[in-house]
């Protein structure tokens, strides 16, 4: 891990991507820090969010449970290409 201003300066002239791959490795990722919402202050709110991401995941894997999604699930990683497809336009078609 690195601080994210050294990984800033250490990618500055890497493309978007690149920046963004790198990004994910910057010190304090790992401390899946999440703050209050003023309008949505307690903890429940907090825990909800979690497991309707983690609902989430589990309908696009087609999994009922927990043991189903950890045999369904797949990682993939991006391409440069992938990703660079994904940017939106500077101006329309």
């Amino acid at each position: 891990m690195a601080s994210a201003r050294a990984v800033a300066a250490r990618t500055a002239q890497s493309e978007a991507f690149d920046r963004a791959r790198k990004g994910l490795y910057e010190e304090g990722i790992t401390s899946s820090k999440m703050y209050l919402d003023p309008a949505r202050p307690g903890v429940e709110d907090l825990i909800d969010d979690i497991t309707s991401g983690v609902r989430s995941s589990c309908t696009y894997a087609g999994a009922r449970s927990l043991e189903e999604f950890h045999e369904r699930a797949v990682v993939g990683v991006q391409s440069a290409a992938g990703y660079a497809e994904g940017r939106p336009l500077s101006t329309s078609w």
